[in-house]
């Protein structure tokens, strides 16, 4: 049984949840620990795994054992098909949902609700992605081997950027570097569209790449993502390209205080908004399998997992952060450039 098929059932028990019909395929992948084609993006729900509490049992979309775990019973497939009817049909079919009470679902369109209550019209749709994030919110050890191993392809690949910039690269060139280094080191799925753009000024970031030139004396910000067998690794620098000159001291002197201060804040017992109190250019958001959303009045755990985010006085940086009951530990460990020296 996956480690995350545990907790998910156990906050299905809490919840009263009978069923659940997962359309992400981080969900998916955190319940069954099966390794489909990753997709992501918008688009219509489709409940591609079935949770069902009564049995512990869970059920894939897929016409293969390709990619799942070894031992995956098969009789616990269920085919792909364009006809959405024929999609509930078959979910409605698998043991315990037609008896399920309350179905939890991370997503619904209109068309398939409809379908969905013509097919169990007694059953209670509720908010099973507020299940989820809640079983996902805090993590594993194993998830933690997981993130750790993303973010080792995603600080080689960030590596091999930094060592490609120099004067008169593009900065889609420098897009180029780092996603054919994770593709070299084992993942074709980057976490996001890479921001290697280089900063005019000390305000606004651009963070969508284009053909600029980097010339000597830039500073570029550079943040990439990986996802590697579903984890995600990412963080974020700014780069010189060429020297540290005097001009790029005095924006990291205006830089790190205010990073530092957002720091000593990512601690056990904070909320994500206090965090980003009185403080510009902040992120903060939960990462795991992928992005994992956090409201602004979420509570920070032991064991959570964040990406903290300053875009700032002309200059960008990110970490994931561990958090404890003391200081938040930082997984990401490439250092910063030596503005300071």
């Amino acid at each position: 049984m996956a480690d995350g098929l545990d907790r998910c059932l156990a906050e299905m028990e809490r919840g009263g949840v009978d069923v659940l019909l997962l359309g992400r395929e981080s969900n998916a992948r955190f319940v069954s620990d099966a390794t489909r084609l990753w997709l992501a993006g918008t688009r219509a729900f489709a409940p591609t795994c079935v949770v069902v509490r009564e049995t512990a049992a869970v059920h894939l979309l897929s016409v293969t054992d390709a990619g799942l775990p070894r031992k995956f019973p098969t009789d616990r497939l269920y085919p792909l098909t364009w006809n959405p009817m024929n999609a509930v049909e078959s979910v409605a079919n698998i043991d315990g949902v037609r008896s399920a009470r309350r179905i939890g679902v991370d997503g619904m369109t209109p068309m398939f609700a409809d379908l969905l209550v013509a097919a169990l019209p007694n059953v209670e749709l509720v908010d099973g992605e507020a299940l989820m994030r809640s079983a996902r919110r805090v993590k594993s050890e194993r998830d933690l081997v997981g993130i750790r191993s993303a973010i080792d392809v995603a600080q080689r690949a960030f590596g091999a950027a930094v060592g490609a910039l120099e004067p008169g690269i593009r900065e889609r060139e420098l897009v180029g570097v780092f996603e054919e280094e994770m593709a070299r080191l084992g993942t074709s799925t980057p976490a996001f569209e890479g921001t290697f753009c280089v900063v005019d000024d000390e305000g606004w970031v651009r963070r969508i790449a284009s053909d600029r030139v980097v010339e000597r004396g830039d500073l570029v910000a550079m943040h990439g993502g990986v996802l590697f067998d579903g984890w995600e690794g990412s963080f974020a620098r700014t780069w010189p390209c060429g020297p540290v000159t005097d001009a790029h001291r005095a924006r990291w002197s205006r830089w790190q205080p205010r990073w530092q201060v957002l720091l000593d804040r990512c601690r056990a017992g904070a909320r994500v908004a206090d965090v980003r109190s009185g403080a510009d250019g902040v992120a903060v958001y939960g990462l795991g399998l992928g992005y994992e959303g956090l409201a602004a009045d979420a509570v920070l755990e032991p064991g959570m997992v964040i990406a903290l985010e300053l875009a700032a006085d002309g200059m960008l940086g990110a970490d994931t952060l561990l958090i404890s009951d003391h200081a938040a530990r930082s997984l990401t460990t490439y250092a910063f450039p030596a503005f300071a020296a």
